[in-house]
């Protein structure tokens, strides 16, 4: 839960009470209702001076390495084709279990876990991103070797952190795995998984016999960084609606579910939003959603907000069964419904969404199998906001739903200790996704900037927010008018709707473009180029430039 220990039921949270709170938290995450203006003067700027995740703060890693799994003695006698089918799929589960060991390792600690002095590096592994090699067998015709491979994230200094050494040109380090029997590698039941007892959780190998241990050598390699792109506000609001549903997770240190979707209510009135009710009192699950109304490429576009939480004493009761069913069952109908899903509350390594009282009930706990199997529509473009700590590994089960197979679903994630003293990352994110002009037109902004926004406001914490699913999403902005791209312009209004821009060169004077984040997006002849304001020489952005002007 959002410990983001080695813990996934128990554990202590480091709250952030920082300057947010001294200032008082309702202000702490404000912005302007309005403002994104393009300068009207802009120039290009001269060269000279200036994997399916992406993150400005998170790398991800390839980690390589070699291991073994035994069969029953009794596999022995049976055919070749037998004992290798049961030889894949125990080596499988062992994958799963090297991910949690893994993570067990990276994963930061605080002082007080019994596994405190265990590994630390602010990193978790790419839960279900695993790949088998060359799985072979030996001559007692039950032990297989294989090797494997995973994806890790972590800072981007993560490798010069971890206790590496050169071996053949490549930087490896040595971990003690645990080695649970294969009867254990099959207990995967929810919230009964082999790995969420001792001496598994919390791993410490120092503390564990030798015979409970396997030590394996893992290589470690950058991944190749995906690039900046635009959240596709095109198809969010391709219905003439944009709806969101927000869940403010049970908390058990200060009742923030309770506190944040309190301050959550006054932020959306002050952005604009009519309330459904008078008071936050008054907010029921179907109570109906807060509204307010932007433009969209010219067209008038409905934005929809629905609030979830745990209110005591209601349908919602976060600290009954019928409360917990409620709130997950609400949170499966907003996965199958909604454009925009934001989770803020408790979640930890191979865990999900933390709705109600885990301490009372077994319910309420939307875990990334639920995740998996949620009814997502195959065809709509959907994104998550998945708060909380260390939810990297969600980014993986939202992708692997079989209605989504990787397409139609952006994810943002965490990667380590996120900021529970405040809802400061969900209004963030939303007024991220609804950054408009002064005519209330939305003008589309690089998902990076909402990336350095919750990186740079997650108080007392290195969060290291990213996104999965960003490789097919947009590299030039929304709206943008391609096909008026180098026609002659004298302001911006020229050339389209926000984010399209007259830019001005010594050469050919002022054509129209659009804003961009690579270059794949211009199309061919053009790049994208950093652009400035000639009167104030400020760089804000990137636009498509002619490859030769």
């Amino acid at each position: 839960m959002r410990f983001g220990t080695s813990h996934v039921v128990s554990g202590s949270l480091l709250v952030a009470i920082g300057a947010c709170l001294s200032i008082g938290l309702s202000g702490c995450a404000e912005v302007p209702d309005e403002g994104v203006e393009d300068p009207e003067d802009s120039i290009f700027v001269d060269d000279s001076k200036a994997d399916d995740f992406y993150s400005l703060s998170a790398q991800e890693y390839l980690l390589e390495g070699k291991s073994t799994v035994v069969l029953d003695a009794s596999m022995a006698d049976r055919p070749a084709a037998e004992r290798l089918e049961a030889a894949t799929q125990l080596v499988g589960l062992k994958q799963i279990a090297i991910a949690w060991f893994i993570t067990q390792y990276l994963v930061d600690k605080e002082h007080d876990d019994p596994n405190a002095s265990f590994g630390g590096f602010g990193g978790m592994a790419k839960a279900g991103a695993y790949e088998d090699l060359a799985i072979t067998e030996r001559a007692d015709k039950v032990t297989f070797d294989f090797t494997f491979r995973q994806i890790a994230a972590g800072g981007k200094n993560l490798m010069s952190k971890l206790p590496t050494r050169l071996v053949g040109g490549k930087h490896v380090f040595d971990l003690e795995i645990g080695r649970p029997t294969n009867e254990e590698l099959a207990q995967l039941e929810t919230n009964a998984e082999w790995y969420r007892n001792a001496p598994w959780s919390p791993w410490n190998p120092a503390n564990v016999a030798a015979d409970k241990k396997e030590p394996i050598t893992f290589s470690i390699t950058r991944e190749r960084p995906s690039t900046d792109g635009f959240f596709d506000l095109a198809r969010l609001t391709a219905d003439g609606k944009l709806d969101m549903d927000v869940y403010f997770g049970w908390d058990y240190h200060s009742e923030y579910h309770l506190k944040h979707s309190k301050q959550f209510f006054t932020w959306l009135k002050n952005q604009g939003f009519r309330a459904p009710v008078a008071s936050w009192d008054q907010l029921t699950p179907t109570t109906g959603p807060f509204t307010r109304t932007v433009k969209a490429d010219g067209r008038s576009v409905t934005v929809e907000v629905r609030m979830y939480f745990g209110k005591p004493g209601t349908a919602t009761d976060p600290d009954t069964d019928e409360g917990g069913r409620v709130l997950e069952g609400l949170a499966m109908e907003s996965l199958a419904r909604r454009d925009v899903i934001i989770y803020s509350g408790h979640s930890g390594p191979f865990y999900g969404f933390a709705l109600a009282n885990w301490k009372k009930t077994a319910e309420g706990d939307l875990d990334d199998d639920d995740m998996r199997a949620a009814p997502m529509p195959s065809d709509r473009y959907q994104v998550v906001l998945a708060e909380g700590c260390d939810t990297y590994q969600i980014g993986t089960a939202f992708k692997e739903n079989p209605n989504k197979l990787g397409k139609n679903v952006d994810v943002i994630t965490t990667t380590s200790f996120s900021d529970a003293s405040s809802p400061a990352a969900v209004q963030n994110f939303i007024a991220a996704l609804l950054a408009r002009d002064s005519l209330q037109r939305l003008r589309p902004q690089p998902v990076s900037t909402l990336l350095t926004k919750l990186d740079g406001e997650s108080w007392g914490f290195t969060t290291m927010y990213g996104m999965h699913g960003i490789d097919d999403n947009p590299t030039v902005v929304p709206w943008a008018r391609v096909a008026d791209f180098g026609k002659r312009c004298r302001v911006n209004a020229d050339c389209g709707g926000p984010g399209n821009l007259c830019v001005g060169t010594a050469s050919t004077g002022r054509t129209c473009t659009a804003a961009c984040v690579a270059n794949a997006g211009c199309g061919v002849g053009y790049t994208c180029k950093l652009v400035a304001s000639s009167s104030s020489s400020t760089i804000y952005g990137r636009a498509c430039a002619p490859t030769r002007r």
